[in-house]
């Protein structure tokens, strides 16, 4: 993998950042403990996200004028769709996060997976997913090729670089391109607490947070340079948290910059890297 590629952002803009929320809902709870198929408690914290978390945050993305992605298991698009419907009306990008938030280890099964999702996905609003966010960050040797043969135009998974790239097969680089992220703009580093599994016990105040974020944001506008998050509505869609992410969002527009959906990124990206038939459309971003 290489690493230096064109980052030169649309102008005016002085850096990238891309909002993206992962709509784990249900699935975070079942998918990690058996009990939790039978305790209702736990499943409803999971069940805020879209009943609470996701109408508070649209309502915010919309005020603020900016559009944001969200990597959605298909089983809660299945069992909420008007939720994943109202997010694509609002110009919101809907991307991969497995079904019931599970990877498969074979190209064969994996492949049958994406191709359940995109249906669902593709019957709900019209638009298939063109990026992949892998549930639990597993990753197999098969997968770029998968993503390549599949039509996927960037994954959100590496952590090895804070810069974007393109991935390669048989030495090559292909039209894929990794818009990395990290705990540090993950928000269930700071706003998740629960003693059963998945367990986290540290809280920090939305103040707390976006000032960490607002410290990264400040060194990657240095370094003309690219953030994405990692935020989950059950949590972050409490409303001093969607307060407080609602100053970060104005920050970083008073600090010049573009704050585009993951698809928009990649497109641009490739467009400036080898792959000008990508380019995106015209009037991406803020707007």
């Amino acid at each position: 993998m290489k690493y230096d590629i064109d980052l030169t952002w649309p102008r005016p803009y002085r850096m990238a950042l891309c909002l993206s929320f992962d709509i784990d809902a249900e699935t975070l709870w079942l998918t990690r403990n058996p009990v939790n198929e039978h305790h209702p408690v736990h499943l409803s914290r999971g069940r805020y996200s879209v009943k609470q978390g996701v109408p508070r945050i649209l309502r915010m993305l919309e005020e603020e004028q900016v559009k944001a992605t969200f990597f959605t298991t298909a089983y809660t698009a299945e069992i909420h769709p008007d939720v994943i419907r109202c997010i694509a009306a609002n110009g919101h990008e809907i991307s991969y996060h497995g079904y019931l938030h599970e990877v498969y280890d074979t190209y064969e099964k994996e492949n049958a997976l994406m191709e359940k999702v995109e249906g669902i996905f593709q019957n709900l609003t019209g638009t298939r997913p063109f990026g992949q966010r892998s549930p639990d960050g597993y990753i197999y040797d098969f997968h770029v090729r998968l993503w390549r043969d599949r039509g996927y135009l960037y994954s959100s998974n590496w952590r090895q670089t804070d810069q974007p790239f393109l991935h390669e097969l048989d030495g090559r680089p292909v039209p894929i391109v990794e818009l990395p992220k990290d705990n540090i703009t993950d928000d269930t580093s700071y706003d998740m607490y629960t003693i059963q599994h998945p367990e986290h016990y540290y809280l920090k105040t939305g103040r707390e947070m976006v000032r960490i974020w607002e410290e990264e944001l400040d060194g990657q506008l240095e370094a003309g340079g690219f953030l994405n998050f990692v935020m989950h509505p059950q949590f972050i869609g409490r409303p001093g948290y969607v307060r407080a992410l609602r100053g970060f969002i104005r920050y970083a527009k008073d600090h010049g910059v573009w704050v585009a959906r993951d698809i928009d990124v990649a497109r641009h990206l490739l467009a400036q890297n080898g792959f000008p038939e990508f380019a995106s459309p015209a009037g991406n971003g803020n707007r």
